[in-house]
């Protein structure tokens, strides 16, 4: 059973500030895209700043302590990652244009990302315990809330940089109050270990 330690939860808390500020960020960018000379600008600045986020979590040295994901699991992400691609890109010939919406799809793979950390800390509590079947369902909302920003195609540009603003703040809320609660368990099981 993997167990997390202070420095991952801390690295966690440390990501969970960077993803509120991220999100806050492209939700300011949104306001600066409701200007039409600005909307290019905008939208490739959003797409800058979470790939900029999507980045950070992937090299962060606390996070991929916390091990890999079981196969099935990652094989199941990748088959999402792959199938939110095609149906991007065929909806996007159908329209007849090749224009894909890249902020949408970076907030979805950013979503995914996070769900599948929380699988992962999951697995370091028993299986019905409420703190596994809490992470679990966050999970399963954040994975089908990214795979739907991801594949909305029908959205202007704006709105797709505002959803994934919001998206972000609340990933990074998220992330925050899990770091905070296994800060705490990690506290608990230090003093009940110096008795």
């Amino acid at each position: 059973m993997l167990r997390p330690t202070k420095r991952e939860s801390d690295s966690l808390l440390k990501n969970g500030v960077l993803m509120i500020v991220l999100g806050t960020a492209v939700s300011a960018l949104a306001t600066l895209m409701a200007k039409p000379t600005n909307e290019h600008l905008g939208y490739v600045s959003a797409a800058m700043f979470l790939s900029l986020g999507l980045l950070i979590a992937l090299v962060t040295q606390g996070l991929r302590n916390f091990g890999a994901l079981p196969r099935p699991v990652t094989v199941a992400y990748v088959a999402i990652g792959v199938l939110i691609a095609c149906y991007v890109l065929f909806s996007g010939i159908q329209r007849g244009s090749l224009e894909m919406p890249l902020v949408g799809v970076i907030a979805g793979v950013l979503s995914l990302y996070w769900a599948s950390r929380y699988i992962t800390l999951a697995s370091g509590f028993r299986a019905h315990s409420p703190q596994a079947i809490g992470l679990c369902a966050l999970a399963a909302a954040n994975s089908s809330f990214g795979v739907i920003l991801a594949t909305e195609t029908g959205l202007s540009k704006l709105g797709i940089v505002a959803l994934a603003g919001c998206d972000v703040i609340l990933l990074g809320v998220q992330v925050y109050l899990i770091a905070l609660f296994l800060h705490r368990s990690v506290m608990r099981e230090r003093a009940f270990e110096r008795r």
